[in-house]
This record gives C-alpha cells, structure tokens and sequence, in this order.
C-alpha cells in the first residue's frame, strides 16, 4: 500500500521527527501524547486535499479558477475585437472589387472563417462600433446629462423662462415633460484610440467636401489660406504622408471631411443616415491627440476647424471648450499682439496676415458662442491689440479674392468688391455683440436698472443701424441686387441678414411680454408705466425682427439649400430664438389693438410654424433639430392653454386680469393705468382652475 503523505506536518511533529497526518488544528500524534500542537503560517505548495477544504466549509478553488479566467477572457475579447476589425476591413476592400475578384476573395475568406475558434465568434461580447446603434447622435442629451450654465441671453434661458411663469399650469402631469435643450452633451465614443479601419475618401468626394469647406464656412471664417490648403490637400490625395510632421494637416483635413461629408448629407431622402461624418471627425481627434504638446498657427487652424465641426451637430459645450483652447493656443504663440512670429516652422506662416485673420475668426466665433450660451466672453478688447486684416489680403481666396463689377450687377459705382469685406463687416459686428453682452445680458446676474437698460437698447439699436447703413452695396441684405450672378455674395448676404435680425430681437427682447415676463419686477411694471409708448416700440422691434428670421426661409426649395446658403452653424440658435418669441407675442395678441398691430395673431402663427416645418424636415439628419421641433411644439401649446379659458381671477388675485386687460384694452390709458396699478399694487401670481 502506497504510503499516504501529509501535505504539511505540525511543528511538534517536524521537531521530533515523527509521521504527522497533517490534521488541524490537532493532529492525531500531538492529540494522543497531549503535545501542543501547532502550524507553521508559511506558504503551501501543494493544495489541501478535498476533505479538508470540505472541513472549513468553502472551497478556494473557483476563487483561483475565477482569477485564472479573467485575463483568459480579456485576451479573448481583444482577440475578437481584432478578428472584427480585420472583417470590416475585409468588406471595404470588397466593394472596390469586382465580381470575379469578390468571388475570389470570399472563396478566401470562407476557408480562413472555418479555422477560428467557436468563440472567436461569439456575439455575447461588445458588438463591432461600425454596426453599433449610433448613440453619440441619436440619444437625448438632457436625459442623463450634467446641466451646464446658460445665461439671460440664451434662447435656453429665454424659453426655461417661459415655461417657470406657467409650470403650474402649462403642463399636467399626464403630459411629457418638453425637451429642456437641444444642445448634444453626449460624448463620441473611441476617441482614445481608432477602433475601426480609417475611411479615406475618394478623390473626387474628398475634393467635393473640400468645395463645401470652402464655400460655405470659409467665406465667412477665411482664416485658412486657400493655396496653402491645396497644396497640402494634393499631398494628401498622392498618398505621401506616412510621418508625423503631416499628422496636423490629417487632423485639419479630416475636420473638414467631417464638415463635407454632414453637409452633403442632406436633404435625407430614406434608409439610414450615414455615420461617415462622425468617423471622419473621431480620425481627426485621433490625428490631433498631440496638438496641444507643439504649439503652432497650423494646430490653431485644426482646433477651429474642429469648431465648426462642433458646432453643426450641435456638441456647444464641447465648442465652447475648444475654443478656449485654441485662444490660449493662439495667445501662447502671440496671435494677440503685433510682434513678429517666433513659432513659425515655414515661410509662409510667418507672413502677420494668416495671424490676423486667425486672431479674429477666434474673435468672432468667441463672440457667437458667449451670445448664443449668455456665458462670459474669452477674449477682450483691451487685451490684444492686432492690426485689422486687409481687405485686399490675396491668401484666403487666391485669385477669387476680387471679383469684376461686370460680373456682379449692372448698377454698380465701384469697380471692385472684395470677398474680405464680410469677414471685416462681421468683425465690426462682434464688437456690437460684445457691447450687447456687456450692457444688457451681464453673466454675472447683476441687474441693470429698467430706464438705464431701456436708455442702452435704444443706443445699441441705433449703432446697428449704422453699422447696417455702412455694409457695402453688395452686401446691403435689405437692398435689391437684380441680375446677380455671384453665389458667395448671396451667401454672405444670408449671413449678415441671419445676424442682424437675430442681434436686433435680442436688444429688445427683454421688454417683450412684460406683463407675463416681469410680472412681479416692480422696477419694470413701474417703467411700463411711465414709457408705455417706448416699451410699445422695443416690443414692436423684437417681434418685427423675429418675424424677418423666420421669413428669410419662405423662399427655400430643400434642406440643403438652407444647409449651405445659410450660416448652418449658428441657424438652429437662432431659429429657436425668433420662433420663441413669435409663438410668446401670438399667444398674448388676441386683437389688433396689440403692440404688434402690423401682425395679426395669425401671421405670427404662421411665421413661428415656418421654423418649426424647418426643424422638422431637418430632424431626420439632426438630433438637435428634431430636440428644438420638440421645444417649439411645447411652447405653442402655450397659445391654447391661455385661450381655453384655463385662468381665472380669484379673491385678492387680480394680477393676471389686469395683465389680460392691459393687452386688450391698450388704446385706453385709463383703463390702462387702471390695470398697471392694480398689478404693481396686488403682484400675486394667478392660479390655474382645476
């Protein structure tokens, strides 16, 4: 018989040298002879046998199993990620093929298919990212969102206003609660690290996105040079950038591949919409992963760019971040000053007017986004001093940079009109936006007094116009321009129109509904009182200038045209600012004794529904479009609950009678001042019926 070996004696057995069967905590010699019996804590080489792990009642051994399967599992994922990856490259390869090169290679890839594991194959694990649903896009932000900070100039702010007078009486609690933001506050996955194989466009596709970058937002942000760009474009169509000195021009292009590749995705006609815009842009995030270790004019460009991208699906706080990164960029590097270059790597970088003209596309965009979010601008004016940028500069638009007055209208003065002239109208403009944030919209919540904000908003008002009467001809949105032939005029037009009405409706946007907005702001009800005929005027202005907004879009055939011949990038803002305030002034315009007494209910109706068909023919493709159709159908619904008769006046409360009274009975001062004083005197808030 085999003898049977302890797997580890006791100390008393050990010291006397005699046989120990191992058992604990008393083995059988020291139980006997009445030793104390005692056990080493050093490590065991062999596993304890099955009866004693029995004994303690719990077995280590799926512990250690588990432990030893978890890198196993880890090596399989990575191991199928891999075989996933190599099909989907496979199937890119396939369609460039023809059928007999197809039959061959599948024939190929089925015998190598039949070599793999059983589960490399398994579905249990993640699904490849090229066939995952595209959460980044579709999903609500808001949901599960952290909320971020928008100010009194936001459209956000303006709408979450609204809906704060009426949330006792609006919405019921069997209805959903509206859309919050449109904003995108999700974030694209895999940007660490490329998970799929790259996408390269064609030639001729990556020849037409670099068309649409270049007609659309570089003839309102030239801060690109137009040869520079080709040159290096032709680099990259032969293929020759395998070193990393080309890595930021890969970013920049594949930014603007992005751009195309979103733009030219409408109008949405049926099937899935393409993800090939978000795989452009998670390739430039990947080629720009190492932007902010070199600082340089070229990372600057990249970072804008990116921007743009940004901002067209609507990730604004995700543009409002890298823009700020790119003025501290632009700041390390001296964009801010006039000294001479000291980051230049080439020639032609040192040349001040690329500065310029990136300085102040930064400027602007900085601008837009501080008015569109009502949050603090980043770049003030009396902390740069650079050098306007010629109008006549020759390095963003090359040999277009002039074009003919023979090939512009027939009744023309001038014999030259420059392309540079919007950027320069535009940066004029900025200055405007930034003195409207300052002056009325401070981000710091500090109130302004009613008179000194009414005083400010006709001054601002004023300087508009001026700035308006200043454009050139060509650019004079409010003029005729028969027989004109130039697209990128038009387009630079759209723009401008698009900026100025916007601007003017939120000069005087905060003196609109006064009796439903401020309600229980004396300071304001007390100026109502006393400039009723100049609170008339601004009210008439923002919703004038609201309804222009919307009927820049009666003449428009499809989304692309809105897409392209419009400032795509900032409309969606803008669209949500003028049909807010549309469907706000319809709902409180029952007669045509009203402020709006050019407008009948029905046309502000009608003008606030134009941008909301917009919206809604653009949600196919747009994720923040089809959130803002949402926003807008909540706030007309608005309009029924105050015109069902939902609100009366109870004992003490008279605060929204005299409200209704005042609007409807506006051409009678007394019975006017009759209702101001009995709302400054009784400021209690009304109270839906049940």
């Amino acid at each position: 018989m085999k003898r049977q070996r302890a797997p580890i004696a006791c100390e008393k057995c050990r010291l006397l040298k005699a046989k120990c069967d191992g058992r604990q905590p008393i083995c059988t010699r020291c139980e006997g002879y009445g030793f104390k019996c005692s056990w080493s804590t050093r490590k065991r080489k062999v596993l304890l046998p099955e009866v004693e792990t029995a004994k303690d009642g719990s077995s280590k051994e799926p512990e250690r199993q588990a432990l030893s399967d978890e890198p196993k599992h880890d090596d399989l994922a990575s191991y199928q990620r891999a075989v996933r990856q190599y099909d989907t490259l496979m199937q890119e390869l396939l369609s460039n093929l023809d059928q007999s090169q197809k039959g061959t290679l599948n024939a190929s890839l089925h015998t190598i298919r039949r070599q793999l594991p059983v589960n490399a194959t398994d579905s249990s694990l993640e699904q490849p990212s090229l066939t995952r649903e595209p959460s980044t896009v579709s999903s609500d932000a808001g949901v599960d969102s952290p909320a971020t900070y928008v100010g009194k100039a936001s459209d956000i702010h303006f709408i979450h206003r609204i809906r704060q007078c009426y949330q006792t009486g609006a919405w019921t609690a069997r209805e959903p609660l509206p859309a919050d933001n449109y904003s995108q506050t999700h974030t694209i996955k895999s940007l660490a690290g490329l998970t799929q194989p790259l996408i390269i466009p064609t030639p001729a596709e990556a020849q037409g996105f670099i068309d649409v970058y270049l007609s659309t937002i570089h003839v309102a942000y030239p801060f690109l040079c137009r040869d520079i760009l080709l040159e290096q474009f032709q680099v990259f169509q032969t293929g020759d950038y395998a070193y990393q000195e080309f890595e930021p021009w890969l970013a920049l292009f594949n930014f603007i591949f992005a751009i195309g590749s979103y733009y030219t995705s409408f109008p949405h006609r049926s099937g899935t919409a393409s993800l090939d815009h978000l795989r452009y842009f998670e390739q430039g995030v990947y080629f720009s992963r190492e932007l902010g270790a070199t600082c340089s004019l070229l990372s600057v460009w990249a970072l804008i760019v990116q921007c743009f991208f940004l901002l067209a699906i609507c990730h604004t706080d995700r543009c409002w971040n890298t823009l700020g990164f790119a003025i501290r960029m632009g700041q390390s590097i001296g964009l801010h000053v006039e000294s001479s270059p000291n980051h230049a790597r080439t020639s032609w970088m040192a040349d001040r007017a690329h500065w310029r003209r990136t300085w102040y596309s930064m400027y602007v965009l900085d601008r837009l986004l501080a008015l569109q979010l009502g949050r603090p601008m980043a770049i003030h004016e009396s902390e740069f001093q650079v050098e306007m940028p010629s109008v006549s500069d020759p390095f963003p638009f090359g040999q277009d940079a002039t074009v003919s007055a023979e090939s512009i209208t027939a009744n023309r003065d001038t014999s030259t009109c420059f392309l540079m002239d919007y950027f320069l109208a535009v940066i004029r403009f900025s200055y405007l936006v930034g003195a409207v944030i300052r002056e009325l919209y401070r981000p710091s919540q500090i109130d302004v007094a009613p008179d000194v904000m009414l005083n400010t908003s006709s001054a601002l008002d004023q300087r508009l116009s001026e700035w308006k009467k200043g454009l050139p001809r060509h650019l004079r949105f409010d003029l005729g321009h028969t027989f004109e032939s130039s697209v990128t005029f038009k387009r630079q037009r759209n723009m401008l129109a698009v900026k100025y009405h916007h601007l003017r409706a939120l000069i005087h946007r905060p003196f609109l509904c006064l009796p439903l907005l401020q309600t229980n702001n004396h300071p304001f009800m007390e100026l109502l009182r006393r400039d009723k005929h100049r609170i008339a005027q601004a009210e008439s202005i923002c919703v004038q200038e609201a309804r222009q907004t919307a009927q820049l879009l009666h003449n428009l055939v499809d989304e692309r045209s809105l897409v392209h011949d419009f400032p795509w990038w900032q409309m969606i803002s803008c669209l949500i600012c003028a049909s807010s305030i549309l469907f706000v002034a319809e709902a409180f315009c029952p007669n045509q004794d009203s402020f709006y007494s050019t407008a009948s209910a029905q046309d502000l109706r009608e003008d606030a529904e134009t941008c909301l068909k917009v919206f809604e023919a653009l949600s196919a493709n747009s994720a923040a479009a089809r959130k803002a159709a949402e926003m807008l159908k909540a706030l007309s619904s608005l309009h029924h609950s105050i015109h069902k008769g939902v609100y009366q006046v109870l004992p003490g409360q008279v605060g929204i009678a005299s409200h209704l009274l005042y609007y409807s009975t506006v051409s009678s001062r007394r019975v006017y001042l009759t209702a101001v004083v009995a709302s400054t005197t009784s400021p209690q808030r009304h109270r839906p019926c049940s």
